[in-house]
């Protein structure tokens, strides 16, 4: 794993605070609707199942599996990306529902797997913990 990560910062919003306020906690929250009981990611201001607006967040494991990868090559945000190179981007279908886009982290050269567990973990980058992910047996080392 590269030494210091980078990353492009979010900018919360009203509806998406919440979230990012979790990730700081070490917390990956998802909305519910308590109309239908969806549950989905990323933050919006009205279910997107049903257009009900009983929305609440609730924790969850963070735990999924593998449902693509791609690894990048490029620094497109940059030269001051360069040191990052190559890093992995990652879809995970997150147990509690929601497939969710995130970076992965792992031993160095070591790619994910489709299907393969994983679990989320919070680097601490500039100040905002953010959710990436990294193989289920690989959490904690």
């Amino acid at each position: 794993m590269h030494t210091q990560l980078i990353a492009e910062l979010p900018t919360p919003t009203d509806e998406s605070r919440p979230f990012w306020e979790g990730c700081n906690q070490e917390q990956l929250l998802l909305q519910h609707c308590g109309s239908c009981r969806h549950v989905f990611y990323y933050a919006r201001r009205l279910c997107p199942a049903c257009g009900g607006c009983d929305l609440t967040w609730q924790a969850c494991s963070g735990a999924g599996q593998v449902y693509s990868y791609s690894q990048v090559q490029v620094a497109f945000q940059g030269p001051h990306w360069q040191s990052q190179l190559p890093y992995t981007v990652v879809l995970i279908d997150l147990d509690a529902g929601p497939r969710m886009l995130s970076r992965w982290l792992g031993p160095d050269g070591q790619m994910p797997r489709v299907g393969q567990r994983a679990q989320v973990t919070f680097p601490l980058v500039e100040g905002q913990r953010l959710p990436f992910f990294r193989a289920e047996d690989e959490v904690g080392k």
